[in-house]
């Protein structure tokens, strides 16, 4: 029994970033509460304050753990009687979390979108979620943690109460409910094949081998498939057109990136342990991705259900990394994720910035606008280009990780199945072309429908989309920075 009591306050010490970060939310709560009898806009400017510092706080708080706890996160700990799992790539993904929750909230500020307080506890909250699946090797925790994510992620959805609002949300939440049906049917085949709900155990992983490869590549794609819905990948990614086209841009931003952040890590983990071979199912879905997610995007005409179909081909962009399955595969994986990160944030902070001016994400709205203000003309060659996956830019760099670690893969096992992603991959990144550049198109050689007017945006707002450009030019000069980082996760 003290052996159980030393072991829970040992996780919690460890786990004191995440604890304090509930406490927050119970704390926003409280003052929501509290302001109904104070001054509404006082009382939100104090929950941005409160919610940035304690996010800030957090960060600085897993840095510190990782000194001084550096002997334990270099070959992982183990809480909460394995519920837990956290090593020093926990703490990174909990970090690039972190940095995409301040962008968003920054976002909001800078945009002026007017929310009410019940939307700073409900975000918080998706933030600790997230937290938690970053450390999740226990396929329940990993359920539970998904859970409170997908709540969360379908009231901000339908925050607004309109009725787009309304319909997106209802999809969100059907393909949602059914992604979880299937995770859990999964989990319990598994559970009867394994015996055990650790998914990176060697008893996990001797257990699992002993079954036909047929079933239990089924069992396993089942397994994931609340994790597919959170990667907008095939087939778990007909919600996601709907849903970017309707909900309020910075949470859009939001659900593009950092649940992805979450769940890829969660993949890598659980790829790494498999004793069979997964590659022909994983294959599929990234083909199926890349493919009907570029393709769909070159027919639309608004720009915030383009970058929808878009995330659909990065989802499986993100999974060509795993399929290496070697060392360089994980890491080109992980470098492809954080920088996908900086590039969507500036994405979707750009076409807001042009939403001030003309009230609508239609491409039409955008003629001339890069005439009328060079700055955000020349910011949407960078950022689509980067999206693309074409020099100067960081999004050149990941592509070419991740499909050199296939290459090399394929040089290794001679895999025709590794070729053909690698020959499918290549193609749809020259189709991405089409669409992508459409948006700098229309706002630089299309005629303005009233002349040329100067558009004015402001030194803050650009400042910040600035920074989101300097880091998409730098880390492209620079990837050795980023990736020596990822190499001593």
């Amino acid at each position: 029994m003290l052996e159980k009591l030393l072991h829970i306050l040992f996780s919690s010490r460890v786990l004191l970033p995440d604890i304090l970060f509930g406490v927050a939310f119970l704390v926003i709560v409280a003052t929501i509460t509290f302001s109904k009898k104070i001054n509404t806009e006082r009382s939100y400017i104090l929950i941005n304050v409160l919610i940035i510092s304690a996010l800030i706080s957090v960060g600085f708080l897993f840095y510190a753990l990782f000194g001084f706890y550096q002997q334990y996160f270099e070959s992982g700990s183990t809480l909460f009687g394995e519920l837990i799992y956290l090593d020093s790539k926990s703490l990174f993904f909990k970090i690039l979390i972190t940095i995409s929750a301040v962008a968003v909230l920054i976002h909001l500020w800078v945009v002026g979108y007017k929310v009410v307080g019940e939307f700073y506890a409900i975000f918080v909250a998706l933030v600790w979620g997230l937290f938690i699946m970053t450390m999740t090797t226990n396929w329940l925790m990993l359920y539970v943690s998904l859970e409170m994510v997908s709540i969360c992620s379908y009231i901000l959805v339908v925050f607004n109460k309109g009725k787009t609002n309304s319909e997106a949300g209802i999809k969100y939440l059907l393909f949602g409910a059914t992604s979880s049906a299937v995770m859990l049917y999964g989990i319990s085949l598994l559970y009867g094949m394994t015996g055990t709900l650790n998914f990176v155990g060697q008893e996990f992983a001797a257990f699992l081998g002993q079954n036909p490869s047929w079933i239990a590549n089924i069992a396993i794609f089942m397994a994931i498939g609340g994790l597919l819905f959170k990667l907008s990948a095939v087939p778990f990614h007909a919600w996601t057109p709907d849903v970017y086209e309707a909900t309020p841009t910075p949470i859009v931003a939001f659900l593009s990136i950092a649940p992805k952040v979450a769940v890829l890590l969660v993949l890598i983990r659980l790829f790494g342990s498999l004793s069979i071979d997964f590659r022909m199912m994983t294959a599929i879905v990234i083909l199926a991705s890349i493919t009907i997610g570029n393709l769909s995007a070159l027919w639309q005409t608004n720009t915030k259900r383009m970058l929808g179909y878009s995330t659909i081909a990065h989802g499986g962009f993100m999974l060509v990394g795993l399929l290496a399955t070697n060392t360089i595969g994980v890491q080109s994986a992980i470098f492809y994720i954080t920088t996908y990160l900086f590039i969507t944030l500036a994405a979707f902070l750009l076409i807001d910035f042009l939403a001030l001016k003309t009230e609508s994400y239609e491409l039409e709205s955008l003629r001339g606008l890069g005439q009328e203000n060079i700055f955000l003309g020349l910011a949407a060659v960078i950022i689509m280009v980067a999206l693309v996956g074409l020099p100067p830019t960081v999004g050149f760099t990941g592509k070419l990780l991740v499909f050199t670690a296939l290459w090399e893969a394929y040089q290794t096992s001679h895999s025709n199945l590794l070729l053909i992603v690698l020959l499918f991959g290549l193609l749809n990144t020259a189709i991405s072309i089409f669409y992508y550049l459409k948006i700098p198109f229309y706002m630089i050689f299309k005629e303005p429908k009233i002349g040329v007017r100067f558009f004015h945006v402001g030194l803050l707002r650009k400042a910040f989309l600035l920074f989101f450009l300097f880091l998409i030019i730098y880390l492209f000069l620079k990837p050795s920075d980023l990736m020596s980082l990822i190499g001593h996760l």
